[in-house]
């Protein structure tokens, strides 16, 4: 009798150990979002306050395809006034960039974030008038004569390729900061006559070569518009 009760009560421990087993496994879903994220460029739109040579604003967007990738895109306007000792000049124009990004972050439960590589293509149309240059005599005893040529070329274009790499952060309910840093290279432009395309809207000052390089922060609003089971395993 007592050999009975002994079973009957180990199998009802091993019984019990196995349920709690299985309540601890059971996987958690979370609604994991997919949708249409739009926002801005804080460093174009602050530029805007503090550079009185300057006026501009970038619209940026993202597109999630699936559970990495996003399909990427930024448009704009810039109106830039540069003067120095040698020259001064004004570039006006708009672009567009395309592209993709992928996620390289894994978000834990029911976070957002994401740590992205990506590239662009980009292409720019924009006019340029030369105000003023300087012409260099190359002799010590005469000085260096200034020129006024208000030199308007119209119909200039450029495109460049783009890596970027960036992080986004969800800081308040389908809000999210960003922040962003751009290697260039430059693949064609339409030059102006007699000169040289000083200024890209969108591709900014060109360094040594064709290369050149950015920064941005951001602030977008993701829309909803599908979402998706994620599933997580209790450990």
């Amino acid at each position: 009798m007592h050999t009975y009760k002994y079973i009957i009560s180990l199998l009802f421990l091993v019984g019990t150990k196995l349920t709690a087993q299985t309540q601890q496994q059971k996987p958690i879903v979370y609604p994991d979002v997919y949708g249409l994220r739009i926002g801005t460029d804080l460093v174009k739109a602050s530029r805007n306050i503090w550079d009185k040579n300057y006026k501009g604003f970038e619209i940026v967007a993202d597109y999630r395809y699936n559970k990495n990738w996003y399909l990427a895109a930024e448009a704009g306007y810039e109106d830039r006034y540069k003067a120095d000792d040698q020259l001064t000049y004004t570039t006006k124009g708009t672009f567009l960039k395309l592209g993709a990004d992928k996620n390289f972050h894994h978000n834990w439960l029911d976070m957002n974030n994401l740590i992205i590589v990506g590239a662009r293509y980009g292409l720019s149309i924009h006019n340029q008038t030369l105000h003023s240059y300087r012409i260099n005599t190359g002799n010590a005893y005469f000085n260096e004569e200034m020129q006024y040529p208000n030199l308007k070329s119209t119909g200039l274009t450029a495109h460049w390729l783009e890596l970027v790499v960036g992080i986004k952060t969800e800081v308040a309910k389908n809000t999210f900061i960003g922040m962003n840093v751009r290697l260039k290279s430059l693949l064609y432009q339409k030059q102006p006559n007699g000169f040289e395309n000083l200024y890209y809207p969108g591709f900014e000052q060109k360094y040594s070569g064709n290369i050149g390089v950015g920064f941005g922060y951001s602030i977008s609003y993701l829309f909803p518009i599908t979402k998706k089971s994620k599933i997580n395993q209790n450990e």
